[in-house]
C-alpha cells in the first residue's frame, strides 16, 4: 500500500507553529496580568505605581548571589540605576522589597498594621531552634507565660539598675578571672600574641552566659559549639540542604543536650529559673533558651570586637579612652581602687568608650528588619519627585539599617570610623552638649537604629553596652595592647556571608600583642 507523504507536516513548520502559539499564549497571559495590575493601581488613586523590579534570569535564587557580595552596595546600585527610592528583587524564591533612600528605612515601624512580624519569627524558631511542634510554638508566642516573659521578665533582669548592677558585676568578675590567660607566665613583662576575635568570643560568651543564663554552659566546649552553630544560622533559616548545615545542626544538638542537663538548672540564673516556671513545655523551654543564648552573644561578640579593634588601631582613640578610664579610677578612694568593679554610674561617665561602641555599630550593624506584607497598601514617600508605590500582599520588606547608618547627608565622612562621633561636644560658650545630627536643616532625634524599634526594641541593649564598656575599661587599666604589624595584611573587612542576621563578622581574625601595662 502506497503511503501518502503529503499528509505529514514538515518539522520546521510544526516548530514555527508551536512557537507562534506559545508566543500568543504568553502575550495573552501578560496582557491579562498587566490589565489586573493596572486595575488594582487605579483603585488606589492617581499616581500610584509598582516599585521597579530588578530582572534576574537565575531560577529561584534570583539576585541572591549578587546581593551576597555586599548588601549595602547592592541596594545602592539598583536604587540609583532604577532611579527609585525603593525596588523589588527575587531573593531565593521570595519577592523582596529593598529601600534605597535612607529616609524611608524606618517605614517598617510606621506601616505596622499592614505588616506581619510574627511569621518570620516562627520561621526562625522552626528552622534554627528546631521548634516544630505546634503546641511548643504556641507556648513560645501566645501563652500567658510568654507574654509575662516578654513584657516583664526581660525588662526586670536586663533593664532595671538593680539587676544590671548584679549581672554587670558578675560579668566583670569573670573578665578579671580570664585576664591572666592573656599573659605568658614564662616571659614576664613580654608581649603575648592573641587572635582578637577569638579572645573576644570567649570572654563575651562566658561573661554573658554565666550571669544571664547558666554557669554550666559557660565552657570552652560550649563556646566552640556556639561558634559552629552561629556560623550557619543564615543557611538554617533559609532551609538550605541538610548537607550544608550538618555541622551547625550537630552543634545545635550538643548545646541543647547541655541545656537539658540537670546541672544547667542547678547553676542557672534567676532569669532562667523564672523563665522555666513560666513555660509549661520542657521542649519549648530548652529550645527557646537556645534562642536566648543567641540573643545574648550572637551580636555582642562582633560588636565588642569591632569596638576593641578600632580603639587599638587608632592611637588617638586609645590614648583618649584610656585617659577617660584612668580618670574615673583615680577619682576613687582606697588602695586597691583599680581592682574594684566599675559601678553603673562610673560606666555611664565613659562617654568616649560608649561613643566608640556606637560608632562600631554604625559601621558594622548589618541586620535586616524584615516584615511580610499581609495586606496591600500604598507607601507615600512624601518627598518631591518620588511616586506613591503599591506594596502588594506577599512581598517581603527587607529594611537594611546600614543604608540609614551610612547616609552621607547625616554622617559626615560616613565611611570613616570616628571614635568620638557620638560623644558630647563643648560649644563655643564652654557648655557640654550631647551630639546633634541634622539633615537638610532638620534635627534628627534618632539617627541610628541598632536595636530595632517599636514592640521589638531589644531589651538587652543596656546590658551589652555596659558589658562592652566594662571589658574595654578592664583591659585598658591592666594591659598595653597593639596590633601586629604586617605589610601583607589589610584591615579586616566585613564577612558578607554572615550579613543580614545582626552585627557583621570580620573576614579574618587580626592578631594583637598584649602585655602588662608599663
Amino acid at each position: 500500500m502506497a503511503m501518502n507523504t503529503d499528509s505529514f507536516i514538515e518539522p520546521e513548520a510544526f516548530t514555527t507553529g508551536a512557537a507562534l502559539v506559545l508566543s500568543i499564549l504568553y502575550f495573552l497571559v501578560q496582557f491579562r496580568r498587566t490589565s489586573k495590575i493596572n486595575a488594582k493601581l487605579s483603585s488606589h488613586g492617581p499616581g500610584v505605581v509598582l516599585p521597579p523590579h530588578v530582572k534576574s534570569y537565575i531560577p529561584f535564587l534570583g539576585s541572591a548571589i549578587e546581593m551576597g557580595k555586599g548588601t549595602r552596595a547592592f541596594i545602592a546600585k539598583y536604587s540609583a540605576r532604577l532611579n527609585s527610592p525603593i525596588f523589588t528583587a527575587k531573593i531565593a524564591g521570595n519577592h523582596c522589597l529593598f529601600i534605597g533612600d535612607p529616609d524611608h528605612v524606618t517605614m517598617v515601624y510606621r506601616y505596622t498594621k499592614y505588616l506581619d512580624d510574627i511569621t518570620l519569627q516562627k520561621t526562625f524558631t522552626r528552622n534554627v531552634l528546631g521548634i516544630v511542634d505546634k503546641a511548643d510554638e504556641h507556648e513560645c508566642f501566645y501563652s500567658d507565660g510568654a507574654k509575662q516573659i516578654n513584657k516583664k521578665l526581660y525588662h526586670k533582669y536586663l533593664f532595671s539598675d538593680e539587676e544590671l548592677t548584679k549581672s554587670v558585676g558578675k560579668t566583670q568578675k569573670i573578665f578579671q578571672d580570664l585576664l591572666p590567660n592573656l599573659l605568658d607566665e614564662k616571659c614576664e613583662g613580654e608581649w603575648s600574641k592573641h587572635s582578637l576575635f577569638a579572645m573576644v568570643r570567649e570572654y563575651v560568651f562566658k561573661a554573658s552566659v554565666a550571669p544571664l543564663i547558666s554557669e554550666y554552659i559557660a565552657t570552652n566546649q560550649d563556646v566552640e559549639a556556639f561558634r559552629t552553630f552561629d556560623k550557619d544560622i543564615p543557611l538554617m533559616f533559609a532551609e538550605a540542604p541538610a548537607f550544608l548545615t550538618k555541622k551547625a545542626t550537630h552543634a545545635r544538638e550538643k548545646l541543647l543536650e547541655n541545656i537539658s542537663n540537670d546541672k544547667f538548672m542547678e547553676t542557672g540564673s534567676e532569669l532562667t529559673s523564672e523563665r522555666k516556671a513560666l513555660i509549661n513545655s520542657n521542649q519549648a523551654f530548652i529550645r527557646s533558651t537556645l534562642g536566648v543564648l543567641f540573643a545574648s552573644v550572637g551580636n555582642s561578640t562582633p560588636a565588642v570586637f569591632w569596638t576593641l579593634y578600632h580603639i587599638i588601631a587608632d592611637e588617638n582613640a586609645l590614648r583618649a579612652i584610656r585617659a577617660e578610664v584612668d580618670g574615673i579610677v583615680k577619682a576613687r578612694s582606697g588602695t586597691n581602687a583599680h581592682e574594684e568593679p566599675f559601678a553603673l554610674e562610673e560606666l555611664d561617665k565613659m562617654v568616649l568608650t560608649k561613643s566608640a561602641f556606637t560608632e562600631a555599630l554604625r559601621l558594622y550593624h548589618g541586620a535586616f528588619t524584615t516584615r511580610e506584607v499581609s495586606t496591600d497598601f500604598v507607601f507615600d514617600p512624601k518627598k518631591p519627585g518620588q511616586s506613591k508605590y503599591l506594596i502588594q500582599k506577599g512581598t517581603r520588606i527587607m529594611a537594611f539599617a546600614a543604608t540609614l547608618h551610612h547616609d552621607p547627608d547625616l554622617f559626615h565622612d560616613n565611611l570613616t570610623y570616628k571614635y568620638d562621633r557620638f560623644a558630647p561636644k563643648m560649644d563655643k560658650d564652654g557648655n557640654v552638649k550631647p551630639p546633634e545630627f541634622s539633615k537638610n536643616g532638620k534635627l534628627i532625634s534618632e539617627p541610628t537604629r541598632f536595636f530595632g524599634g517599636g514592640a521589638h526594641l531589644c531589651p538587652g541593649r543596656k546590658f551589652i553596652s555596659y558589658e562592652m564598656q566594662a571589658l574595654v575599661a578592664v583591659l585598658l587599666i591592666r594591659f598595653d595592647m597593639k596590633l601586629v604589624a604586617s605589610s601583607d595584611e589589610s584591615p579586616p573587612q566585613i564577612d558578607y556571608s554572615s550579613q543580614g542576621v545582626g552585627v557583621s563578622h570580620p573576614d579574618r581574625d587580626p592578631t594583637i600583642m598584649v602585655r602588662l601595662r608599663t
